[in-house]
């Protein structure tokens, strides 16, 4: 297969210099070396801002920079090393006609150029630095070649918006030629979601893809890719909360990340052979199996942060979610249109369970007025959470300890936040992607029985089949170790949880071929509501026992 290297658009080398012969020059050159330039144009500081434009516009990788831009015989005019920074994360190379040492040193150390050349040089000096950074940071100069390329489509399709050129999607193999500097070639290959369509996660989740990677003749690492303002978070968070604060190895290691004009990305390097996401684990492995990877994650990996537990008083929980996930969440749920619920479980099933429209529940109880907000709690207790733990951040090694991965909503959050965002998605997504609603429904009325976080749930004869057994221990697995690790024993705070994941992944589900799963969803979401607005009623209501 051809390296990708041949496919992609020249180098963009922006031109910034208030000298219009100087520019002219530096265009001819620039296009005759096989870039394509782009010219700042302007006076003063009309120059400074078109240079910020042309820049932003253009997506520019490179950038010739000359040092004095408003005013040449100002000695103390260093306006075209203050834009270095303004105009990242193109690689400047600062070409001056004032030059000396001290302004080479102060060009590079202090404001961030790659390199330094007087415009009395020859060309060829220009010339020579150009490509020196552009083997850098380019794939093209690198001539690497990245297979398959149907995945470089996908990850386009995925991250960039409709309206940008294609001409700027060189951006996704010059984030691969910057994570590995060394390579020849790369071989991408997708995870193994359980869905390879599926739009949604447990949690508000940005855009993103995540590869195996294989470098040359080396063993794989994981490749984030996302928006660049994303990747700079998830850094931040890594190394604020993970990096150093897990117990054990088991744990990715920050290798290198690099943020372009819109995507970034980050390598993620690890002990042990990744073998598959915990959706596959799950499906594919008995219940012990299950415990065993789980116990080892909460109370081993990830035990440090349950050490350091926080408690609260006098707290909304619905508040202690919205910190997590942003208020967009609530936004989309008010603006939300419920769909007919007999489409979801029959006109005489919905008709004889009467249960509240969800939506309308968490408006009402908690969002539309504080001081009436249902779950607000004496006592909450806070953790550093992962906080987008659904089983495709869950990976899985050969020797089956989980690995997890994507850091972007890590942070304080609800201590309970992590069991139920894992529970959840098995119930939603993992395991229930073909399962007939009455058997569902039944499903739903037993996860919500339970009135302390760690007790078992009662198996229901009519749950027989075996899928829904394994779900039901799963989940007593999960929950105990909730208890166990958190040490809340109100099963209120768990199932108010349950409900608020409930809602944001059935109110962001818009693709038809999802509204079965979003049917089901505002199912358990009706549900759980009617079991914490009669919490000290029977469970379930008499008139639900003998429900198909």
């Amino acid at each position: 297969m051809p390296g990708t290297a041949r496919l992609l658009p020249p180098i963009r080398v922006l031109i910034i210099d208030n000298d219009k012969q100087s520019v002219s020059i530096f265009e001819e050159l620039a296009s005759h070396w096989g870039y394509t330039p782009v010219i700042a144009e302007g006076e003063g500081i009309h120059l400074l801002a078109d240079a910020k434009v042309k820049a932003r516009e253009h997506r520019c990788q490179l950038a010739l920079v000359d040092m004095r831009l408003v005013d040449d015989s100002d000695e103390s005019d260093i306006s075209g090393l203050d834009l270095i920074a303004q105009i990242k994360p193109a690689s400047s190379i600062v070409v001056s006609g004032y030059g000396s040492a001290q302004v080479a040193v102060q060009s590079i150390h202090e404001k961030g150029a790659v390199d330094f050349v007087g415009k009395e040089e020859d060309p060829l000096s220009i010339k020579a630095k150009l490509q020196k950074e552009a083997l850098k940071i380019s794939a093209k100069e690198r001539r690497l070649k990245i297979s398959p390329t149907n995945v470089l489509d996908m990850i386009a399709a995925t991250l960039f918006e409709p309206a940008l050129p294609a001409e700027y999607h060189d951006q996704i193999a010059d984030v691969f030629a910057q994570l590995f500097p060394e390579a020849h070639r790369l071989r991408l290959e997708k995870m193994n979601n359980i869905l390879a369509t599926d739009e949604v996660s447990t949690a508000p989740r940005p855009r993103s893809v995540v590869l195996k990677v294989y470098e040359d003749d080396l063993q794989p690492v994981i490749v984030k890719l996302a928006r660049r303002h994303k990747v700079e978070k998830e850094v931040s968070r890594f190394l604020e909360y993970i990096d150093r604060r897990l117990v054990g190895n088991f744990i990715p290691v920050l290798g290198k990340h690099v943020e372009l004009w819109d995507i970034g990305g980050i390598k993620l390097s690890y002990v042990g052979n990744i073998e598959q996401t915990f959706a596959r684990f799950f499906q594919a492995q008995s219940v012990d199996k299950i415990q065993a990877c789980l116990e080892k994650f909460f109370t081993y990996t990830w035990s440090a942060h349950y050490k350091k537990i926080k408690k609260k008083s006098n707290i909304s929980l619905f508040d202690l979610y919205c910190d997590v996930w942003g208020e967009d969440w609530y936004e989309r749920a008010q603006n939300f249109q419920s769909p007919d619920p007999e489409k979801a479980m029959g006109k005489n099933l919905w008709g004889r369970i009467r249960a509240a429209d969800p939506v309308e529940w968490l408006i009402k109880n908690t969002g539309k007025d504080k001081k009436s907000d249902v779950s607000r709690v004496g006592t909450a207790y806070l953790a550093v959470t992962h906080g987008d733990l659904h089983a495709d951040n869950l990976l899985v090694d050969d020797s089956q300890n989980a690995w997890v991965i994507d850091f972007e909503r890590t942070g304080m959050g609800h201590a309970l936040q992590d069991f139920i965002e894992i529970e959840f998605d098995i119930i939603s997504r993992v395991a229930c992607a073909n399962e007939n609603f009455p058997s569902f429904y039944r499903l739903c009325v037993a996860i919500a029985g339970s009135s302390r976080t760690g007790e078992i749930i009662t198996d229901d004869p009519q749950l027989a089949d075996a899928e829904t057994q394994k779900i039901l221990k799963t989940i007593s697995i999960i929950r105990l170790l909730a208890e166990q690790c958190t040490h809340i024993e109100d099963s209120r705070q768990y199932l108010f949880g349950l409900f608020f994941n409930s809602i944001f992944r059935a109110t962001i589900i818009n693709a038809e071929t999802h509204k079965r799963s979003q049917q089901r969803t505002l199912m358990l979401a009706s549900i759980l509501c009617h079991r914490l607005e009669h919490w000290d009623e029977p469970w379930p209501p008499d008139e639900w026992r003998d429900l198909p």
